[in-house]
């Protein structure tokens, strides 16, 4: 199985992220893959075969790599008459990741297969339409494929490309991070927690999006990556990040970044000196969409 390679996650092993969005909504347990992989259990299998977006690193090549390489998650959902039928989840430790065989009978299906890099569990699947990440699960980059599925009574392969429906902040620290600093707080609103997959955009829903990250004796340069989904192909974030000591609630230092530019299946980048008050500090943005495009902008405080 051949899919494109790209670059998620966060080297720095000391932190932890942890995120919230309302409304939260329960959600059922899926089908542990397992019980439903191999070739003589279903007359339908699903492969994921390629991952369509621009690199967030935009010096990474699309070299071909496993989908293990940067997917933790699988969800292949079925509906019929809107309402969900059949669910599989896979983990990246799990035989065959990347592949299910379903039983299904004849007729007409909406199939949903959703990426994620959650260490703990999948999003609210009940409703394509409404794919709701809670607090527990944080977010992450995130691939979808949504379609028709027509299945006869023949067996039936389907090679599934997917595409990327999140889009990333990295914010940059470059000077010395204090040593009664513990913890930075992410706050924004703009973007959505709740993924769409029938239109590939962001839930419209009035979303608090937080990270809390543990920062404490990381060495600088540190990344802190946040994600989002848009409600359309541009939007706006309104940001908050505030520096915490080590009982969560003491302010250090707060900034607030207004009308942070995003883009769908692009990353965009806010580096500079967070913590230093001198009137040279500077903290310049850049938004780069993989190609040669990119904007800058630079506060000063």
């Amino acid at each position: 199985m051949k899919i494109v390679k790209i670059a998620c996650g966060l080297a720095a092993t000391a932190m932890f992220m942890w995120a919230c969005e309302k409304p939260i909504l329960d959600e059922e347990a899926e089908e542990p893959a397992k019980e439903q992989t191999g070739k003589d259990k279903g007359n339908v299998v699903l492969r994921v075969a390629d991952f369509t977006m621009v690199p967030y690193d935009a010096r990474a090549t699309r070299a071909v790599q496993n989908i293990s390489d940067y997917c933790t998650r699988l969800c292949f959902v079925v509906y019929k008459d809107d309402k969900k039928v059949k669910g599989i989840t896979q983990a990246k430790t799990d035989d065959n990741y990347g592949e299910v065989s379903m039983a299904l009978d004849p007729g007409e299906y909406k199939l949903l297969v959703l990426a994620h890099n959650s260490q703990k569990e999948n999003p609210v699947l009940s409703n394509p339409e409404s794919i709701q990440f809670t607090n527990a699960i944080g977010y992450t980059d995130t691939f979808y494929y949504y379609g028709d599925l027509m299945v006869t009574s023949q067996p039936q392969t389907h090679d599934l490309a997917l595409t990327r429906a999140s889009s990333k902040l990295n914010f940059i620290i470059i000077d010395e991070i204090p040593s009664n600093v513990a913890y930075l707080k992410f706050y924004y609103t703009g973007g959505s927690g709740v993924l769409n997959a029938t239109t590939g955009f962001g839930g419209m829903v009035n979303s608090q999006q937080e990270a809390l990250w543990n920062i404490s004796g990381v060495q600088v340069p540190v990344t802190l990556p946040i994600y989002t989904f848009l409600q359309d192909e541009t939007g706006k974030l309104q940001l908050t990040v505030t520096a915490l000591a080590a009982d969560k609630e003491t302010v250090v230092v707060e900034r607030k970044f207004v009308d942070v530019p995003m883009k769908r299946n692009m990353v965009t980048v806010y580096e500079g000196s967070f913590f230093d008050h001198t009137s040279n500090n500077t903290f310049t943005m850049t938004a780069e969409t993989g190609w040669d495009e990119y904007q800058k902008k630079t506060y000063a405080f």
